[in-house]
Formats: structure tokens, sequence, C-alpha cells
């Protein structure tokens, strides 16, 4: 069951419910934006990107309206997930068939094991990350699901990839990097993991403080069919137009230069892959 989200790309089906302009949330955020998501783009590498949680939806809506004309206009999802599975609050109730309720939000999202191991593309899974939790779930689950299903486990495995969205810091041989410390990641070798530093000002933002679209989807919510309908909460309709705006933005011509040249700074030019996609938004 998929979280219902409204398709920013169909406006006429918002008719109402955008709240005129909501202002940026600091000076320089679309600048931000941009650079983040040309980097996770270079980082993912000429694969699929999968957007986990509620987080990166900004990101996911930028992507989306600049790369709507693109050949990557249909690589990108967003998932709506939280995979704490090990943290529940008291008074909450994880339902007995949960896995079974994940799994088939997975294969709504056509993230089953097979649709990974004999894709046309690779997998990049994408989120904000502070210890890598998240990705630890959500890999081991993937891969717990190729066995039960008799999927060839090392196959899913060379088809994934991470990259996590941090916080940017001063570099000194003392930074601490997450993925350094997710001791899960050595039973995994084959799982390529990169990250993207963002300044702390987004990531603060997009993490903790920026109102979503959608209404929250932890482990005890799988099974709730209420969240199949959409959300008409003040802070959810305010995120809607602020994903709208993001997503109107990123679709101008201007924009779309703007991030191309973004794209030709990282060292990924180097490949062919994104060359092409540099020739498209630039020629488009």
């Amino acid at each position: 069951m998929k979280p219902f989200r409204w398709n920013i790309q169909k406006r006429e089906q918002l008719g109402r419910l955008l709240r005129g302009t909501v202002p940026d949330p600091y000076s320089h955020f679309f600048d931000d934006l941009r650079e983040c998501a040309a980097r996770t783009v270079a980082s993912a590498g000429d694969a699929r990107l999968v957007f986990i949680g509620r987080s990166p939806e900004s990101i996911f809506d930028y992507l989306s309206g600049v790369l709507h004309e693109t050949t990557w206009a249909g690589r990108l999802e967003l998932v709506n997930l939280s995979m704490r599975l090990s943290y529940t609050p008291p008074d909450k109730h994880v339902p007995p068939d949960a896995i079974q309720l994940l799994r088939e939000h997975l294969t709504a999202h056509e993230l089953m094991p097979q649709d990974i191991a004999s894709g046309t593309h690779a997998l990049t899974l994408v989120d904000l990350v502070a210890t890598g939790a998240t990705f630890a779930y959500f890999v081991q689950e993937l891969e717990d699901w190729a066995r039960s299903t008799k999927v060839d486990v090392a196959a899913v495995r060379r088809r994934l990839r991470i990259v996590g969205i941090t916080w940017r810091t001063k570099t000194s041989p003392n930074t601490f990097r997450w993925h350094q410390h997710a001791t899960w990641l050595n039973r995994f070798p084959r799982i390529g993991v990169k990250n993207v530093s963002a300044p702390a000002s987004l990531w603060h933002y997009l993490g903790n403080m920026q109102p979503k679209v959608s209404p929250s989807h932890p482990p005890w919510r799988w099974g709730d069919t209420s969240l199949r309908l959409p959300s008409r909460d003040a802070r959810h309709l305010e995120a809607l137009t602020h994903a709208v705006q993001v997503h109107t933005r990123a679709c101008m011509s201007h924009e779309r230069m703007a991030f191309s040249a973004e794209l030709a700074k990282q060292p990924a030019m180097r490949e062919r892959w994104l060359r092409s996609l540099v020739s498209e938004l630039r020629n488009g």
C-alpha cells in the first residue's frame, strides 16, 4: 500500500489546495538544493534513484522538475517509509504482518528483489543520513526477501548503491563518517556507498524542520488504510504549495541550464552517461 501523495506534475488536480506562495526557508535555499541535487545524481551513477522516506522530498521534487523532459524522467521514485522496526513507542502497535505489508508497499514501487536484480539500471538508494539505520533496515529486508523468493542475493547486491546525504563540516582526520561506523556494511561488500555533503542549514531544514506533503509512514502505520486518502491538514497543504513551487522553478529553462552547469562541475563528467545527460539538459 502506497500512502497518498499529490502528483504535483498534474496541477489541474490540485485545484484550490495551493496556498498562494510559501517563502523559501532561507536566502540560499535554492542554490543549496540545486547543488545537492546535482551532486546526488552524479554520485548515484547511471541508475534508478529511489528516495527513502520524507526527508528528501524537496530533492525529489526538484529533480522531477529539472529532469522532466529528459530520458531520466522515469528514473525517480519517492518511497514514503520509515524503516525503524526496532523502535516502537510504548503506545503504538506494529501489525503482526508488518513485513508482508512492507513487501506489498515495495512491490507497488516495483522494488521487488527480482526487479532490482534484472532491472535495466542499477538501483541507488538516497536519503539524509546520520547513522545509516534506515539503509541498514532497507538493505537487510531486500536480502531476506530475495532469499525467501529464491532470487540470487548476490545479483541484488551487485545492483544496489547508496548515496547518503550528510551535513557539511570541516574536513579533518576526526570527522565522523557514518559508513565507517556502519558495521552492517561489512556484510555487503559489493554495495557502493557515496556521500553527498549538504550545507548544515539545508540538511537541518529538510531533515528536522520542513513540513512534508504526506503524513509519516512508520511501521505501526503500515496497515493504516487512512493513509490512502489525501491529507488536507494545514501543514501538509503548506508543504504541497512549496513542493509545487520547487517543481515549477525546476521546470524553467534557466533553472535547467543552472542545473546542467552544476552537473558539469562534477568529477563524474568523465563518464559518458553524465555527459549525455548534460547534453540533453542543454539542448532540451
